[in-house]
């Protein structure tokens, strides 16, 4: 699940993700915001014991709208992407 926020002040959004496997803690937030229909949120984590720079993309410029996950360990120099999910809109069938 997701928690999201956004802070008119700093024109800047959080998102927050519970995960189900640790469902008493909120991980750490995202931050970022939208420019020209793409979104890019980072923050600072750590992975077996190692900190590392995590980035989420959301690009909705193109016909199917696109996320992507990407983990950092030299600070946000090089990025390995290891999730990208596409989204494809369904016919209701019953419309159909």
């Amino acid at each position: 699940m997701a928690l999201r926020s956004y802070s008119v002040a700093d024109d800047e959004w959080s998102i927050w993700w519970l995960d189900g496997r640790n469902p008493t803690q909120l991980d750490t937030p995202v931050r970022g915001a939208f420019r020209d229909g793409i979104g890019t949120f980072v923050a600072s984590d750590v992975l077996n014991d190692v900190p590392i720079r995590v980035r989420f993309i959301w690009d909705a410029t193109g016909t199917h709208p696109t996320w992507e996950q990407a983990f950092s360990n030299d600070d946000g120099s090089t990025w390995e992407t290891n999730w990208r999910m596409k989204f494809t809109a369904v016919q209701n069938a019953a419309t159909s």
